[in-house]
This record gives C-alpha cells, structure tokens and sequence, in this order.
C-alpha cells in the first residue's frame, strides 16, 4: 500500500527531465530507483499514519495547511526566527536544527509539502525522519532526497510531536526564506543554535513580508 503511495514521486522525479542542477545527485547518477525505493520504504510517511497522528499537531502548529508567505504561517503564540532559505537544508541549517531538536527532546522530523489548496502540478511528500538522521543518511536517496532537500521550487511545513516548534521553508517565496517558529520556553535554545550576523539580519528584514515585521 505504501509503494502505491509514492509510486508516483518515483515514477515523476526519476526522469532526466525533472533533475537540475543538484550539487547532491549528479546529472550522471541520477536516477537510481533502488536507493529512491529502499529510501522511501524508511522515511515515507503513510497517509493512514499522517491523518491518525500528525495532522492535528500540523494545525495546532500553522495556520492552516495550504498558507504560505507572504501570509502569516504560524499560529499565536509562537516566536519566530527568519533566516534565509533557499531549500528544505543545507548541511548547516539542518545540523542547527538537529541540535536544537534534540535539546528539546524531539524524536521526529515530519516533513509535509506543501499542496497549496491542491494545486500542485507534480506528486507531494509526507517524510518523517528520525531527529537522530545524519547528514550522510538524509541525502543518501539519490534522486529523492535531492529532490526534496534541495528543490527550490517546493515549500514545506515540519514539525514534531512535541508541538513546540515548527519550520516552513519558503524556497519560492520570492525572497527564499525558512520561517522557525518556537514556543517561548524554547527560545534560548533556538537562538542559541541560530545565530545570525547584523549583516544577515538587516537583510532578511528587508525581504520580511510585513506581517513578519
């Protein structure tokens, strides 16, 4: 059932023509349906599991799930951090991430894309990824994880079970930006791990839409 599930994704992204320029997969190795497959079959998260487990925390946390900047993501109560995006990670945005989860003590990474009110074109994904993955694990899909990590035409919502924190990643937004979003409890840890220049600061305001600012 669950191979029904992203049959699709395996079907559409494994073609030479949805690859780009990925600095993870090569135009020569993309492609691989195997590693695509024995990726999937670890991370996929079914829609059964997604609709009995997660779907309440994912409303609890955002807005709704089809908003997207430059509307407000989250819901009250959250304290927001805006760092400059681009993709769902780079190597250095998810090892701040990872530290700061397990800090909390998150045991889960849910990734969901976002549909925005289902309208689009190619398959979305539902991820979950334990917060102990590592780099190398989390990239090791070929075309898949290069899709969904470096795509930066795809937004995502991710989030946890614990509800305390939240992150969209609005790669084509058209400023890139990933908005975190934490509860006040949480803030020293979050501002402890992500910690920008002036420089920095100065122009994701600029790029802020004004609800953020």
């Amino acid at each position: 059932m669950m191979r029904e599930e992203y049959k699709d994704h395996i079907d559409t992204y494994s073609v030479e023509g949805s690859w780009w320029l990925s600095k993870l997969t090569p135009k020569s190795k993309w492609g691989n349906i195997s590693l695509a497959e024995i990726y999937l079959r670890k991370y996929w998260l079914s829609e059964n599991e997604y609709n009995s487990k997660w779907k309440e925390l994912h409303e609890r946390i955002f807005m709704n799930l089809d908003v997207s900047l430059p509307d407000m993501v989250f819901k009250k109560g959250y304290e927001l951090i805006p760092l400059r995006g681009g993709c769902l990670f780079s190597e250095k945005d998810f090892e701040q991430l990872k530290k700061s989860l397990l800090e909390i003590g998150e045991k889960y990474l849910v990734v969901i894309e976002n549909t925005f009110r289902g309208n689009l074109k190619e398959p979305a994904f539902r991820m979950k990824y334990p917060v102990t993955i590592s780099w190398k694990e989390i990239i090791n899909g070929n075309f898949i994880s290069s899709t969904i990590i470096e795509n930066p035409n795809k937004e995502f919502f991710i989030f946890g079970e614990t509800g305390v924190w939240g992150k969209y990643s609005a790669s084509d937004y058209v400023w890139p930006l990933d908005i975190i979003g934490f509860k006040p409890e949480c803030r020293t840890i979050f501002t402890n791990h992500f910690k920008q220049s002036n420089e920095e600061e100065k122009q994701i305001n600029e790029w802020l839409p004004v609800q953020y600012q």
